[in-house]
């Protein structure tokens, strides 16, 4: 205590300086090892070859290919039950599977036009490469 007879130390909810200066210090050591830790995963993922633009891919790829198989399935399973029901088997199963793969390549078609015009965008600003025989 001081001679008036207060504390010195910060009332609460307040932060001392020395301990502002040490909270200041641990978060932008902590900010430097998360810098360094994502540059070696970028660095990581540029050897390996597989960047955020190869997933996409593939996450597209087996989104169309997951619909068109949908819609098989489904339009078969639909045929397989209405055979059942009404003693059709197999005519109604048959066509609702020919249904069922063109909703699914309808659906598998849909998708490519919003990923093509996704991408349009991007395809516009990237620099047209000069034909050879321009010059």
């Amino acid at each position: 205590m001081s001679a008036d007879g207060k504390d010195q130390s910060p009332e609460r909810g307040e932060i001392s300086p020395e301990d502002r200066d040490a909270f200041r210090k641990r978060s932008a050591e902590l900010g430097q090892r998360l810098d360094a830790l994502k540059a070696q995963k970028a660095k990581a993922e540029r050897s390996a070859g597989g960047g955020p633009q190869d997933q996409s891919a593939y996450g597209a790829a087996f989104k169309f290919a997951a619909e068109l198989i949908v819609g098989v399935v489904f339009g078969g399973g639909v045929g397989w039950l209405l055979d059942r029901q009404f003693g059709t088997a197999p005519w109604l199963m048959i066509v609702m599977v020919i249904i069922g793969f063109a909703a699914g390549l309808l659906n598998v078609v849909r998708a490519a036009q919003e990923a093509q015009a996704k991408n349009e965008p991007l395809q516009k600003a990237a620099p047209s490469v000069k034909n050879d025989d321009d010059e």
